[in-house]
């Protein structure tokens, strides 16, 4: 039996993560009815595996606060701004003992409220667990979400553009005299 004291939390990872289990897809989008693993089942499929190890999983989330920064020429004078909007970040943190393993993902949400922070917090909290520990899913070919989109939305997605495009007008049509300002 190792001295699980002395032992290197990588270690004690890999061996934790051979009674890591298959995470089900108990969650449905409401947007799309596809199936996918909640938090819960993501949890559900490792915490026993890495606890019997004696690794402590723990989340803490943080931001990175607006600022404005300036960027200076050789004489010290200001010669341009730069500003950074507030960041939200979560880290994940496997702890064994005295060592730790610790895994950052900023937050991307749709809006500056709670209710989006926690949504994004809940995703990045999955993402972080799987990606850490390499969590399958009974899913069994990953599509990247391509097939919950559906072939129509994603062909017509890489067809999109972020800008409306106007109608072409001629020389003339765009040339306003002086005349037209004036009635």
């Amino acid at each position: 039996m190792p001295d699980k004291d002395k032992e290197h939390i990588g270690t004690t990872l890999a061996r934790a993560q051979l009674n890591v289990k298959t995470a089900p897809k108990t969650g449905i989008n409401p947007h799309f009815g596809s199936k996918y693993s909640d938090l819960k089942d993501v949890i559900g499929a490792c915490r026993d595996a890495i606890n019997n190890e004696g690794i402590a999983i723990h989340f803490e989330s943080g931001f990175t606060p607006e600022r404005t920064e300036e960027k200076l020429n050789e004489e010290g004078q200001a010669i341009g701004k730069t500003r950074f909007a507030r960041q939200d970040y979560l880290i994940l943190k496997l702890i064994l003992g005295e060592q730790m393993l610790a895994s950052t993902s900023a937050l991307v949400c749709a809006r500056d409220d709670m209710q989006s922070r926690a949504g994004a917090q809940t995703y990045a909290m999955r993402q972080l667990l799987v990606a850490a520990l390499c969590i399958a899913s009974t899913e069994l070919v990953d599509d990247d979400g391509n097939s919950a989109v559906g072939e129509e939305k994603m062909a017509a997605k890489s067809k999109r553009s972020n800008y409306r495009k106007t109608k072409p007008v001629t020389r003339e049509a765009a040339v306003t005299t002086t005349d037209d300002f004036l009635k």
